[in-house]
């Protein structure tokens, strides 16, 4: 789960700078951060952030084939 500490801690204001932090792992190529930044969301924020990458927006898309193609969305 990512507190309102961890939130603090990354510089973040909202849990939506935590997902567009995942989105720039991806871009940058750190694959295995994109998978361990999602794997600390508990199971709300989990849906939260499916439903952020699912936006009409092809950056978010592409991570959220990433993440499915890895098997870390099950």
């Amino acid at each position: 789960m990512i507190s309102k500490k961890d939130l603090k801690n990354y510089e973040f204001r909202t849990i939506e700078g935590y997902f567009n932090y995942i989105i720039d792992s991806k871009i940058n190529g750190n694959f295995s951060q994109v998978k361990d930044l999602f794997n600390k969301l508990n199971k709300e924020q989990k849906s939260l952030c499916l439903k952020y990458l699912n936006y009409d927006d092809e950056i978010r898309q592409e991570t959220l084939k990433y993440l499915i193609n890895q098997e870390v969305i099950l």
